[in-house]
Parts: C-alpha cells; structure tokens; sequence
C-alpha cells in the first residue's frame, strides 16, 4: 500500500463539451463577482474532441451540485494518465493527498471584477468534481489540503510564500515513513511545483514521483504516458542543477561539496582543478614560484578572479586578492627586466632575490661575483635604481646596507613602484597601483590595512573610491557616466564590475604586456567562460 500525493492546476477539469455550459452558468453568473466569463476557450483549435478549459473556479462553482453532468460534460486527462499507470503496474494507493488552491484572502473585491485576477485560477472549488472522479477510480481515503496564502503581496507564484504553505500543509500529514510516497507535482504554478519537489524529498524516505510524458504516436496522435521517477535520480538531477549554478556563480568549491560521489572522476577532476584555481594553486613545479612565469600565470588567474569576487559582492576577498597581485606583479615585472652592464646585458635576476620574505637586492658579497665596479651605489643608479634618500623610510637600512657586505637591501613595494617607473618611463600605472604604493598616504583610507589590522568592513562606496584611487571628484565624476549609461540604455549596470574592468584590469593588462610578461589584452574574464563551460559538461 501506497500513498499518493498529487497537486491541480486550472486546467485539469475540462469540459468534454460546450453544449450545457450556457445554461448551467447563467444559474450562478450573478453569484459571481465578475460577471463577464468569455464562452469557454477550446484546448486546441484543430481538434474540437481536445475538450474546451474554463477559469477552474468557476468551473467548480458552476458544476458543484450537477452531479448529473459530470459524466457526460467533464474530463480529467492528467488524472486519467496517472490512472493508467497504477492499473498497469497494479499499485492501489491506501491514501491520496490532493493539493487544492485557494487565494481568496489576497484579493479584494475591487480585483475580482477582472476575469484574469489569479483568484479564478483557484482550485479550492474542484473539490466535488475530485471527489467524484478519484471515488470511482480508487477504492481508498481522500484528503483534501489547501495552499492558502494570507500576504497580500504574496500568491502562490510567489516561491518564498508557496515554499512555506507546502511545508505548513505536509506538517499536518500523518504517515507511516516506511511506506511509498508517490508524487504528482506537474499541475499548479512552477512556485507549487517547486515547493512539492524540494519538500517531498527531505520529509519522505521513500519518495518517487509520477510524471505525465505527451508525446505523439506513430499516427500524430497526441498521447500521454506517466513514469515513476526515483527519487534518488530526481535528488541527484535537483543537486547537479544547483551545483551548476553555483560554479557558474565562482564557487566551485561549494559545488564540489554537492557533487561528491554523484558525478564521474573525471567531471570531479576539472572541478578540482578550478578549486585549485581560486586558490590560485601553481601548475608550476615546487621551487618556480618566485620565477616571473609563474607570477605572471597566477596574476593572470587573480585578475579574473577578482573580478568574480567583486560580482558576488565579496568585496573583502577581492581587495586582499588585488593588493597581492599587484604586489607580485611589482616584483615580476623587475626580474623580467635585462639592463646593459659593461656593454654586455644584464638579467635583474642576478641583481634581486625574490622569497617568500620578499624582493631584496642582494648582498654586495654575492654581487661581487659579476664583477661590478666597487661603487655599490653608483652600479645600482646605472641600473636605474632609486637610490634612498636621508628623508625616506628606508634609508636607515640602506646604509646599513651600504656598510655590511653580507647584508641584503629590502625592497619595500614603493621601492619598487619607483624602480619600475624608471625602468620603463612609458609605463602608465593604474590609481590604485600608484596610491597604494605611496609610503605617505591617509591610513584611513587604505581599506587592504583596516581589513586585515582592524577587521573592518567595506561598502560599495568605499570600494569604488579605493579602485579609482582616491582621486578627489573621481567617484562622483564616474557614477555620473554610469547613471547616464543607464538612462541611455534602460539596462542595470554593475558600477564595481565597469570601475574594476576600466580602471584597473584592462590597464593591468596592457602594463603587464608592457613589460614583456603577458600578450593577453582583453579584459573578457577566461576564468568564467572556464567555469560555465564546466557546468555545461556535468549531466
């Protein structure tokens, strides 16, 4: 014995026929709020005998005491394929469940003069035409259940409220969890559909849900044919379509969580690899890392990333991610560089040691071994190094520098944002780039050290003031064009997504071509075709 769950829609009853509708109408039309119902519409307009629908209130009201009707005038097709499957896999329900709307406590009277208010596609009022069908069919219990929403905002093609009234209606069903629950969820709004899926496969442990497939015979017939779905195919279908979207959204990590033990090792494996991504884990042998090829792979990664980041508002990871990538590019861009030494080329990379402590030109010890004439200082200015000046930060520990040989000098990213300036004079440095690489700047405004010293949040005001780099004006000026883009388009436009793409990322990109490290240019985000593509793949 079985139970057997099943929603209705407006146009599960049908009428067979046009010829009593007239006369039995007129009986209740001035009962009725609205008065001006159309004839009844035909199903289809090629094939009469397809039945015609009518607004499923009023059919219920108008045939609820003409029980002499409802053999020749009514027809249940959905109901009758359902039918059709429990007589041929000889299954008899102990119980049927019907779902029944009714939104009667949303809707005044001033909406209900209007035959297309969603009130007249209520169902509450098919209960004796049910009824009536459902007893001749199977020998079994009936209970009725009502999805009646009380918001007024709210009907049930809202998902939220539906979602709610299906979870309040199952939690006054009494049944035995050892027994099959078969679920018919196609009739209704996609919202009741939904809420029935979703809330029959957490409260059921055995669940499978009979469907109705039309399709056409070898004649052009149209036909119907219900299947029983399990429950684990339809559980696994649900969790890989929310997988895939959470991948698409750039957490692949939260969908890897989901698709464990449901796909195949090799859909696993490329979510694998995207995970790793966006922990912007090397493909580079262990001991490349501070190699400028594989700084450039992982800047290249970053910025897509952190584009992703910004669009899923997590503006705190996208600021962190951004200051790293810049000051990795900042130490790359330098070791890549060759300058004339002696008539002959000299590599920056024998000059500068790069580690996990940071950039440091090297000891003068190590430095004898290229043979540089004995002026330290003088060797450094002929590479185009900013030697420190007594004012600055670092001078202190230059001239320790100068006066130790075994020392090395410490390169501090301002340091190095005025090497690189003089290495290439015709690069042009995004805001950001040239604000946070200021050793003197206003400390409340740099939002990467109130994060991490002070756990300080960011709004999306802050953000777009600290990706144009705190110009003064700049983000009024900006949110003037986009506001005009905006009105001139009639479409929303993502203000961090356009500030990140034109301030920051397409000038990234252009620099890092600049210095001979990337030849990549366009700004289209690789990382999220990747991503959409993999979700693609997994079925």
């Amino acid at each position: 014995m079985s139970i057997w769950i099943v929603t209705t829609g407006n146009s599960d009853v049908l009428l067979k026929k046009d010829k009593n509708w007239g006369s039995l109408y007129s009986e209740v039309r001035y009962n009725l709020e609205c008065t001006e119902f159309a004839s009844p519409t035909q199903k289809d307009t090629y094939n009469k005998e397809a039945g015609y629908t009518v607004p499923a209130r009023v059919l219920g009201l108008v045939y609820e005491n003409k029980p002499d009707y409802y053999e020749s005038d009514l027809e249940f097709p959905l109901l009758d394929t359902y039918y059709q499957y429990f007589v041929e896999q000889s299954i008899k329900p102990e119980r049927i469940i019907i779902l029944l709307t009714d939104q009667s406590q949303i809707f005044n009277q001033d909406k209900l003069i209007y035959e297309k208010c969603p009130y007249w596609q209520d169902t509450c009022t098919l209960k004796p035409l049910l009824e009536w069908y459902l007893q001749r069919k199977f020998d079994c219990q009936l209970e009725f259940l009502y999805l009646a929403p009380k918001n007024d905002n709210n009907g049930i093609d809202n998902w939220n409220e539906t979602l709610s009234l299906v979870e309040e209606a199952f939690c006054k069903l009494d049944f035995n969890p050892l027994k099959p629950v078969y679920v018919s969820h196609q009739a209704g709004t996609p919202a009741i559909s939904s809420a029935i899926q979703f809330v029959s496969l957490g409260r059921f442990q055995k669940v499978k849900f009979l469907v109705s497939n039309e399709y056409f015979d070898e004649n052009y017939e149209h036909q119907s044919k219900s299947e029983a779905i399990e429950s684990s195919n339809y559980w696994r279908g649900m969790q890989i379509q929310k997988a895939k979207q959470l991948i698409i959204k750039g957490l692949p990590a939260a969908a890897k969580e989901i698709l464990t033990d449901i796909v195949d090792d090799e859909v696993m494996d490329e979510i694998n690899k995207v995970v790793d991504l966006f922990n912007i884990k090397s493909s580079f042998p262990k001991g490349q890392e501070f190699e400028a090829k594989s700084a450039v792979s992982r800047i290249v990664i970053s910025l897509d990333l952190i584009e992703i980041f910004f669009n899923q508002e997590n503006y705190i990871q996208g600021i962190a991610l951004l200051n790293a990538t810049q000051e990795t590019f900042l130490k790359a861009a330098i070791i890549s560089q060759k300058r004339k030494n002696n008539d002959s080329l000299l590599n920056l990379s024998s000059i500068v040691d790069w580690d996990r402590d940071g950039l440091f030109i090297k000891s003068q010890n190590n430095l004898s071994q290229l043979n540089i004439p004995q002026n330290i200082t003088l060797f450094l200015k002929s590479l185009n190094f900013p030697i420190p000046v007594y004012n600055e930060y670092d001078f202190p520990f230059w001239e320790k520098y100068q006066k130790e040989s075994h020392r090395r000098f410490k390169l501090n990213n301002t340091r190095q944002f005025k090497w690189l300036c003089e290495l290439k004079q015709d690069f042009k440095p995004w805001e950001v780039l040239s604000w946070s690489c200021q050793y003197q700047r206003e400390r409340e405004d740099d939002l990467r050290n109130q994060l991490l010293h002070n756990l300080l949040g960011v709004d999306k005001t802050e953000l777009l003031d600290y990706i144009l780099g705190y110009n003064k004006g700049s983000i009024k000026v900006f949110l003037g064009d986009i506001q005009q883009k905006t009105d001139e388009s009639s479409k929303k436009i993502n203000e961090v997504e356009v500030a990140y793409q034109q301030n920051v990322k397409s000038k990234f990109l252009k620099s890092l071509k600049l210095f001979g490290l990337s030849q990549e240019t366009t700004i289209e985000n690789k990382l999220q075709i990747k991503l959409r593509q993999i979700a693609d793949h997994i079925n």
